[in-house]
C-alpha cells in the first residue's frame, strides 16, 4: 500500500512538471511574438513639400553659322597668299586668296578667289603653295551674327516638339552659360534608317560665342507644374501586380500606405497628383519592408 502511494506521487509530480514546462513553453513562445509584434521599426522622414517641376526633353547637337558657306577657287594652280585671317570680317566678294596659275614657259595674272557672302572666316584650309583644283577647299566662311544648331529627334518625341519652342542651349566652352533660342526648322519626314527627323534651333550671337562646329547640348520644355506636390523618387514603391504607386507615412507612431498618383518628374523628384497633403510626414527609408501597421522609431528626419 505504502509503494503504491509513493507511485501515485511521483506520477503526479512527474505530470506536474510536464505541465510547468509546457506551460512556460507556451508563455515564452506568447511573449516573443508580442516583442516582435510591438518592435519598433526605424524609419527616415521628409514632409511633403511643394515645388516647380519641369518635365525636359535633351538632345545634341552641332552649331553652324547661319549661313556657311565653303570657298573654293575658280582656277586651278597653287596659294600664293591668304588676304585674311581666320577669324576676320569678310564682306561679299571680298579677296580672300590669291592663286598663281603659272604654267612652266607662260604667265598668267594671279587668280582672286572671292568671299560669296559677308561674315567671318571660320577656317583657312590650305598652305602657302598648296596645290588647288576645282574640288579643293580653300575657306570656310559663316555669318556669325546668328547660329543654327542642327539635331535630330527620336520619332517617339517628334510630336512633342513644335517650331517656335523655345529651347536652352549649352556647350562645353561656356558651360555655366544658358544660350536661350527657338526651333526654326522641323522636318516632317522621319529618316527610315535612324528613325529620327531633322530639326533646327536659330540663335543669336552677337559677340560670337558661338562658333561653327561646337557640339551642342538641348533641352526643351515640354510640359511644367509650378507648386506640385513633390515627393522624392526613393520614397516611391511599386506594386507590380496592381500597376500603381505607393509610399507609407506616419500615423500615430505607425506606418500607413497611401496609393498615389505621380505625375512629372525632374531630378530625383516626382510629382503627386493625388494620394497625400502637404505637411504630411512621408517615410523615405527603411520602408521596403513595411506593410502598413508596423510601429515605427524616427531616427532621422
Amino acid at each position: 500500500m505504502r509503494r503504491k502511494i509513493i507511485w501515485i506521487i511521483v506520477i503526479v509530480l512527474i505530470l506536474g512538471i510536464g505541465y510547468a514546462v509546457r506551460t512556460r513553453k507556451e508563455m515564452v513562445k506568447k511573449k516573443t511574438k508580442e516583442d516582435v509584434s510591438e518592435a519598433f521599426v526605424p524609419v527616415a522622414i521628409e514632409e511633403v513639400k511643394s515645388g516647380n517641376l519641369e518635365s525636359v526633353l535633351s538632345f545634341v547637337g552641332d552649331i553652324k553659322g547661319e549661313d556657311q558657306v565653303t570657298v573654293y577657287s575658280e582656277a586651278t594652280g597653287r596659294l600664293s597668299r591668304y588676304l585674311v585671317e581666320e577669324g576676320s570680317r569678310v564682306e561679299k566678294d571680298e579677296v580672300i586668296a590669291l592663286v598663281d596659275r603659272a604654267v612652266t614657259g607662260m604667265e598668267f595674272e594671279e587668280a582672286k578667289v572671292k568671299s560669296p557672302l559677308s561674315g567671318t572666316v571660320g577656317r583657312l584650309y590650305l598652305d602657302k603653295g598648296g596645290a588647288i583644283g576645282l574640288d579643293t577647299p580653300v575657306a570656310l566662311v559663316a555669318k556669325m551674327d546668328r547660329v543654327k544648331v542642327e539635331f535630330s529627334i527620336p520619332e517617339k518625341d517628334m510630336v512633342k516638339v513644335s517650331k517656335g519652342l523655345g529651347v536652352r542651349v549649352r556647350v562645353d566652352a561656356y558651360p555655366d552659360t544658358i544660350f536661350n533660342g527657338v526651333v526654326t526648322r522641323l522636318s516632317s519626314v522621319v529618316d527610315p534608317l535612324t528613325r529620327t527627323t531633322y530639326a533646327e534651333i536659330t540663335l543669336s550671337n552677337p559677340h560670337h560665342q558661338l562658333k561653327p562646329g561646337m557640339f551642342a547640348e538641348i533641352d526643351t520644355v515640354i510640359d511644367f507644374s509650378k507648386g506640385a506636390m513633390v515627393v522624392p523618387k526613393e520614397a516611391i514603391l511599386e506594386d507590380l501586380s496592381a500597376g500603381s504607386s505607393f509610399v507609407f507615412v506616419v500615423e500615430d507612431g505607425r506606418a500607413v500606405k497611401r496609393e498615389i498618383k505621380t505625375g512629372i518628374s525632374q531630378e530625383g523628384l516626382v510629382e503627386v497628383k493625388s494620394g497625400l497633403s502637404f505637411g504630411e510626414k512621408m517615410i523615405v527609408s527603411g520602408h521596403h519592408y513595411l506593410k502598413g501597421g508596423e510601429k515605427v522609431e524616427v531616427v532621422e528626419q
